[in-house]
């Protein structure tokens, strides 16, 4: 029988699923058992462990290394800002690359981990002529390492097979039993059975509504709740959602305008609107800020906002002498195009999930599409028009490939694929998904519980898919375009 066979394992990558398990640990037997059932392994000649045996999360393990019969190899930090982690892998390979000139019959190298480093050592393996053996678990697994072995073997940390229960005696041994039979495993003995310990009050704490938002105790808070101004809910209503708030602004300046007062802060106004429209988000219209938006729907009315230091914006009436700072120019109502659609298509619970969702992400990163409204039911000098978002942009160009069948079916092939898209377009899911019909729609729009694309259906050489929509003009705009002017040049069709 020849010694063909060495196995690194790299402890530190292997026992990361195991670190949040209390009295549970990996079996390295298990994994070693595996490696032996594999047809081209004859016989293995050399066997070694890398991590940081002085450290407690690793003590469990000294009895698979002695049992197995492999080399532990004590890895230690070469700096305070090094991560050990690393220091463990650069020994492996090193020792690996001193084996393949030291030892030219092994035949087979293991490497267990899934750090995507190991993909090097795999190149300079295969330069060599020696085959490369994967393992490790799955999620956290790269797959470019994955991609550089002959064969991968794929461990389940849910494996109970793979799961060992640790028990410590009164004396300090450790003894451990397969997770299969934890509740047959010996306990320690007690010599004194501890006394049951009484029931410690704890007082719950009242959990605080995070959605309910105090308002101030002033006259202009009086008048609201005075004015019986209901809560609105109904985002969704666009044309209600902003006579709602002009309606909040009058009842304020019939207040102001008693006391001789011009104007109020706009930051004083946002406090009244998380109160009464608890469900509205700026984000559904294209806007980052409260005070870009309110510019928009204070454009044509008698109110306007008003600047000072830079800093301090305030809503004021139109026409007055006295202005606290400078006034700021309406929106360019001549230069945009109107926003339809949308806003009134998509469900309540859709939009209320999306603005949750979102509400902690930098917005310079997450493209968020400015859901349509059709506001043709208010008066023609509140008419405003928004420019086109380029999340809209990019709907209709592929509207435009789907129904002028521009895409090619490989083109159409990458783009389901998530590698592609990071690549091609700066998207980290796939920008077509496509749809089953035996599924739940919903649930396939949603990518890690938040919708991220479209409810329409588009066609694409007959087959139906969703598109991603969380497109960001900053992070995305320059590689859409290159992408679309690619296929555009591709396509005889096209004049």
């Amino acid at each position: 029988m020849t010694c063909n066979t060495a196995i690194f394992y790299d402890v530190e990558n292997l026992i990361h699923p195991f670190t949040s398990k209390l009295h549970q640990t990996l079996r390295l037997d298990e994994i070693h058992r595996r490696i032996l059932a594999l047809d081209m392994v004859e016989s293995v000649s050399i066997q070694r462990a890398y991590a940081d045996w002085s450290s407690p999360a690793n003590r469990n393990l000294r009895n698979f290394v002695l049992q197995i019969g492999i080399e532990p190899v004590q890895v230690f930090q070469t700096n305070q800002n090094d991560r050990l982690k690393n220091a463990a892998d650069v020994n492996l390979m090193l020792d690996a690359v001193e084996l393949l000139a030291r030892n030219p019959e092994i035949e087979n190298y293991v490497i267990a981990s899934g750090d995507g480093i190991y993909a090097l050592l795999a190149k300079k393996l295969h330069a060599y002529g020696k085959r490369v053996i994967g393992i490790g678990f799955d999620r956290v697994t790269n797959f470019i390492f994955r991609n550089s072995c002959d064969l991968f073997i794929e461990l389940d940390k849910n494996d109970p097979s793979l799961n060992a229960v640790v028990r410590n005696t009164l004396n300090g041994e450790i003894r451990i039993h397969s997770s299969q039979s934890e509740e047959d495993a010996p306990s320690a003995p007690k010599l004194f059975p501890k006394p049951p310990k009484p029931p410690v009050y704890k007082p719950t704490k009242k959990k605080e509504n995070k959605k309910e938002h105090k308002l101030p105790k002033t006259k202009l808070t009086e008048a609201l709740v005075a004015a019986e101004i209901p809560v609105w809910r109904n985002v969704s209503d666009v044309p209600g959602t902003f006579e709602m708030l002009k309606n909040m602004i009058d009842v304020l300046f019939a207040v102001l305008d008693q006391d001789r007062e011009a104007e109020v802060e706009v930051s004083v106004f946002k406090i009244y609107v998380d109160h009464y429209l608890p469900n509205f988000r700026i984000k559904q219209y294209g806007y980052n800020r409260f005070a870009e938006f309110m510019r928009f729907l204070l454009t044509g009315t008698e109110y306007c906002l008003t600047i000072s230091d830079g800093t301090v914006i305030r809503i004021a009436r139109r026409g007055l002498t006295s202005y606290s700072g400078e006034v700021m120019s309406d929106v360019n109502v001549a230069s945009a195009t109107t926003i339809v659609g949308e806003a009134e298509k998509e469900n309540v619970e859709d939009v209320v999930l999306e603005s949750d969702s979102l509400e902690s992400e930098d917005i310079s990163e997450v493209g968020v599409e400015p859901p349509i409204a059709d506001i043709a039911d208010t008066e023609p000098s509140e008419q405003v028009e928004l420019p086109e978002s380029f999340r809209t942009i990019v709907k209709n160009s592929f509207v435009r490939l789907s129904e002028e069948s521009i895409l090619s079916t490989q083109e159409v092939n990458k783009l389901t694929r998530a590698e592609y898209c990071q690549t091609a377009l700066g998207v980290t899911v796939p920008v077509l998904k496509e749809i089953q019909q035996n599924v739940d729609y919903k649930e396939q729009r949603q990518e890690s519980g938040r919708l991220k694309y479209w409810k329409e259906e588009f066609v694409f050489n007959k087959k139906s898919y969703f598109i991603f929509r969380e497109w960001a003009e900053k992070s995305h705009r320059n590689r859409f375009e290159a992408w679309l002017k690619k296929v555009d040049k591709k396509n005889p069709k096209k004049i």
